[in-house]
């Protein structure tokens, strides 16, 4: 049976209607995945392991809108070796508004967020395939949303346009190839030699939509 231990300390301060959070935590497992979402985390269990977190959240509210940003960053460790934990957490910022006295009657919501580099596996050192130091690291990812709409008699009707622009990958994990083959060899299938890692991923794509609500009833 897998158990697992936490604790966070959370300090809070609001000041001219500015809301400042911070939050330190620790949690310690006895069976370590590094999963915390579907996108993030391996399947197999890597033993007894320890994720250390600190989050900072600024928020700010106005007369006809708000601002928020955080930061998040998170360390995953194998306690048995020491060594970072595959797909585990990682460092996470994030800015959004929204603003709804815009002229026309427009109403806009923005947001930025930036996912660092993560480990998501060993072995992409040719010269030190085996070496449990020779992490494969991935790309960060970067999305900015953006989201205008305007609302028409009295609210019953809200035409909105959304649209994203992203670069980088999710689902980034490993996979490994072969550097060479057995010399001679004559059989069916290709013996791989010496296989390397490697990051592989599916792009996240950018887009842009329009929707229209209508709203039933007084």
């Amino acid at each position: 049976m897998e158990t697992a231990s936490s604790f966070q300390l959370v300090a809070s301060k609001t000041l001219h209607k500015t809301e400042l959070k911070l939050t330190l935590g620790r949690e310690t497992q006895t069976a370590e995945y590094g999963k915390i979402d579907p996108d993030t985390g391996l399947q197999f269990d890597l033993g007894p392991g320890r994720i250390r977190y600190m989050a900072v959240t600024l928020r700010r509210r106005f007369s006809y809108g708000a601002l928020q940003a955080t930061f998040e960053q998170a360390d995953a460790r194998d306690l048995d070796t020491g060594q970072i934990t595959p797909e585990a957490p990682r460092l996470i910022a994030d800015l959004s508004w929204t603003y709804q006295k815009l002229p026309y009657h427009l109403q806009a919501k923005g947001e930025f967020e930036y996912v660092g580099r993560k480990v998501v596996g060993n072995g992409c050192d040719e010269s030190r395939p085996n070496a449990l130091t020779s992490y494969c690291v991935g790309v960060p990812n970067k999305e900015f949303r953006l989201a205008l709409a305007r609302p028409f008699f009295e609210g019953r009707i809200n035409v909105g346009v959304n649209m994203t622009i992203a670069s980088g990958y999710t689902g980034q994990t490993t996979e490994n190839f072969a550097t060479d083959y057995l010399p001679g060899y004559r059989g069916p299938l290709p013996v791989p030699q010496n296989p390397i890692a490697e990051v592989v991923g599916v792009r996240i794509p950018s887009y842009a939509s329009l929707n229209l609500t209508y709203r039933f009833g007084r």
